[in-house]
């Protein structure tokens, strides 16, 4: 899954100016002015009630009838498909080590049955929850929404995140550093990790900013975080064609972004971005999540980004991406919205290694994230130490960036020797 584009803007120098996003859509298209409703988490150009409600429960019976025929399809087909994993597995156990092509059959046959259990499980919290307001009301849907809250980190955070890591054979170990109450290394399935986590954060609003290279990064914040924590999202509107993730998304704070809003619908998303974080309490533990890159970072979409600052003859933003070996220049619309509107949350640096083996899907058919150890890092600055201006900020996010990109080139260099020692060990 790849999250959004998180900007509606991107840096041109590194000065405080900054270029809007087009004015017009991609293929020439005009952009239709948009508009915020109750009917799900995103902006429409619709806004009569009855034509929201039928764009809503069109996608939705689209997207729900696909995964129950895949599963279907695919269960059926679940025995054979396994025989041929496993022999394939054996043909290249010697230079491999691993059921790989078990591993992943598994893996999306797990998925699906996984989002089908959530699809069943959105639809009696309704109806319970429906039922449950004979008895007693529910001012504000709070009840409503802490069921929702308590479903979606075991459905999103136990069984996608959790689960998936084990059958994927994925190691996880996490650092905390920055201003915390103690910083340390741990292991993902240690006991007592999460209260451990946080404590050393401490409960009160977030905002992460998060590397992203893969599907697979967009769980990382639901799986480490959603226990003690209430998770917000600003990912892609693309993302509601997955209907687990349609209907749970749609129930607490999430925003699913239109990213060919063009300037003047940009106002409406940017207005939506802000609402994310314009509610944060001290005391209560609230952790929104924002990907600043836009898309997942390859090879090709670097080269890509700095052959368009090339014709631009934009010198400066060409230099800082070229710098750049393991991540993309982060677009800070999306970013300096979000601490514009924010009163009291601490921001979190994601870093992470590994979990660009799932890149794409040819990865993930050939199983390069099996067997793995991924290392994520968390670094926490405390809102009062968050830069007040707004050439402050954009300076502060690029020497951050800069910072995340190095990192991740240590555990790239300290993977790559690993490697290297392993096959010398074969060899002898």
């Amino acid at each position: 899954m790849e999250p959004l584009t998180t900007a509606t803007t991107s840096t041109t120098t590194a000065t405080t100016s900054t270029t809007t996003s087009s004015s017009s859509s991609p293929k020439g298209r005009i952009p239709k002015k948009r508009y915020l409703h109750d009917y799900g988490r995103y902006s429409s150009e619709f806004n009569s009630g009855f034509r929201l409600w039928l764009e809503k429960w069109k996608r939705r019976s689209i997207s729900i009838s696909l995964i129950l025929i895949v599963l279907v399809a695919l269960t059926l087909l679940f025995p054979v498909l396994a025989i041929v994993a496993l022999a394939l597995d054996l043909y290249h156990y010697k230079r491999r080590r691993g059921l790989n092509y078990v591993r992943i059959l598994t893996f999306f046959e797990s998925y699906l049955f996984i989002e089908l259990i959530a699809l069943i499980s959105t639809f009696l919290i309704y109806i319970i929850h429906l039922l449950s307001l004979i008895v007693v009301s529910d001012p504000g849907k709070a009840r409503f929404f802490r069921w929702n809250y308590w479903y979606q980190s075991w459905w999103g955070g136990k069984m996608l995140f959790g689960w998936s890591c084990y059958l994927l054979g994925i190691d996880v170990q996490i650092e905390v550093a920055g201003d915390v109450n103690s910083s340390f290394i741990a292991h993902y399935y240690d006991k007592g990790f999460k209260k451990r986590l946080a404590d050393s954060l401490g409960i009160g609003p977030k905002i992460i900013f998060s590397r992203h290279a893969s599907f697979a990064d967009t769980l990382v914040p639901q799986g480490i975080f959603s226990l003690f924590y209430h998770m917000r999202y600003i990912v892609k509107k693309e993302l509601l064609w997955d209907p687990a993730l349609d209907v749970s998304g749609s129930r607490t704070p999430n925003f699913f972004l239109f990213r060919d809003a063009g300037t003047d619908g940009m106002e409406v998303e940017i207005e939506a971005i802000k609402s994310m974080v314009s509610d944060f309490k001290p005391t209560e533990p609230d952790i929104t999540c924002i990907w600043p890159e836009g898309t997942r970072f390859s090879k090709s979409k670097r080269e890509k980004v700095l052959e368009s600052f090339k014709k631009k003859n934009d010198t400066k933003n060409y230099e800082l991406a070229s710098n750049l070996k393991h991540t993309l220049l982060p677009r800070v619309g999306g970013v300096l919205s979000l601490l514009e509107a924010n009163p009291c949350g601490d921001i979190l640096f994601c870093s992470h290694f590994g979990m660009e083996a799932s890149s794409d899907f040819g990865q993930m058919m050939n199983g390069e994230l099996c067997n793995r150890v991924v290392k994520i890092k968390f670094e926490q600055i405390k809102y009062k130490d968050i830069p007040k201006t707004k050439q402050e900020r954009i300076d502060w996010l690029l020497r951050k960036w800069v910072d995340i990109d190095q990192w991740i080139d240590q555990q790239d260099k300290l993977y790559k020797n690993e490697k290297i020692s392993l096959k010398k060990k074969k060899s002898e």
